[in-house]
């Protein structure tokens, strides 16, 4: 009868749970509208909190110090912008020999295919035609997803720019919320534990989230130094690409160097360019993955790769290209929680590297 009872228990456990999750998913998947702008705030606002703190500290009052932080970053994210619609549009005449130089390869492609397996070109373009139909539509739809995603945070910037000035306002406001849930359900000696368990979550989550920022401007510079000296044309805008791809854990490093090279390749009369880009791109990843990101963000938040690609692909699912962004600091400031709550310390050792 006790065994009974207990399986009941377990089966009822199991049940509230994945509810719980599809409840989770559900909300996140249809309220991805409401939900970006507030969790991209969130992270400019962690970002900004220590910028805040000086000015204040200087004699500024908090609103303003706020608004000023938070207008001048909004500059900053404008004028790359800027940059990379400017170098963007540079980069259009380059189509044209890109097209002609893709043109020519499909052309000896169908010369080499013909002679060593008889097969004639109309069956070739014919094969090909409807292979590129299938792969431009699902390309279509991944782009016009991502493309969506992207428009649609730019399209709230001025919805992110008043989160994130309101969050640096009432950050203490919200923090004596916090107290006041743990006073009423943990008890009154709790709330010291609360307090520095708070201020420390703040501290490391602003250092691990300013770090990735700090990462993509080291490797943007890098980028751009190596690329011009290498001899490649819009070095610029492949620098700020390849680095702010790089966001994306083990994914963005190798798609970033990906699309110079494919570039070079394209755009080149030899091989001599794309290896050297290739080589190059291989070199800094190593430093990336051995020196940068270890020194500036690893010593805040260790996330392991299993859990790292998991929410990965789920925020790619849920939210777009802006998930595949996003989930990744967020994941590294739930391991922060993880590891500084005890009853939550296995599943901060279970994501960690």
């Amino acid at each position: 009868m006790k065994n009974g009872k207990k399986k009941l228990t377990v089966l009822g456990s199991f049940n509230q749970v994945l509810i719980f999750l599809v409840l989770l998913f559900t909300i996140l998947h249809f309220a991805k509208s409401f939900l970006i702008p507030i969790v991209t705030s969130g992270l400019f606002a962690m970002l900004l909190v220590p910028i805040c703190h000086r000015l204040e500290n200087k004699g500024m009052k908090r609103g303003w110090a706020a608004v000023l932080v938070v207008l001048v970053s909004v500059m900053v994210v404008l004028g790359i912008l800027y940059v990379l619609i400017n170098e963007l549009v540079g980069l259009g005449g380059d189509l044209v020999v890109m097209g002609d130089r893709i043109g020519e390869m499909l052309d000896q492609g169908y010369n080499y295919v013909s002679e060593q397996f008889n097969v004639s070109k109309l069956k070739q373009k014919e094969y090909l035609q409807k292979q590129a139909a299938q792969w431009s539509s699902s390309a279509g739809k991944m782009l016009g997803g991502m493309l969506f995603s992207i428009v649609g945070v730019l399209g709230n910037l001025l919805i992110i720019t008043i989160y994130t000035i309101l969050m640096l306002i009432y950050r203490v406001r919200i923090k004596r919320f916090v107290f006041q849930l743990v006073s009423r359900h943990a008890g009154y000696d709790e709330v010291a534990h609360a307090r520095s368990i708070v201020e420390k979550i703040t501290k490391v989550s602003s250092l691990y989230v300013g770090g990735i920022f700090l990462v993509v401007l080291i490797l943007s510079i890098i980028y751009f130094v190596g690329l011009t000296i290498i001899g490649v044309n819009n070095a610029l805008f492949f620098a700020i690409l390849a680095a702010l791809i790089n966001v994306i854990p083990y994914i963005g490093s190798v798609a970033g160097g990906a699309i110079v090279v494919l570039y070079t390749f394209i755009t080149g009369d030899t091989l001599t360019l794309p290896i050297i880009v290739a080589i190059f791109f291989t070199a800094v990843q190593q430093l990336d993955s051995y020196v940068l990101t270890p020194k500036i963000t690893g010593g805040q938040v260790k996330l392991g790769p299993l859990f790292t690609i998991m929410v990965l692909l789920l925020g790619g699912m849920l939210w777009g290209a802006a998930g595949m962004i996003l989930f990744i600091p967020l994941l590294g400031i739930f391991k922060v929680i993880f590891d500084n709550v005890d009853p939550l310390k296995p599943y901060g050792h279970l994501i960690g590297d």
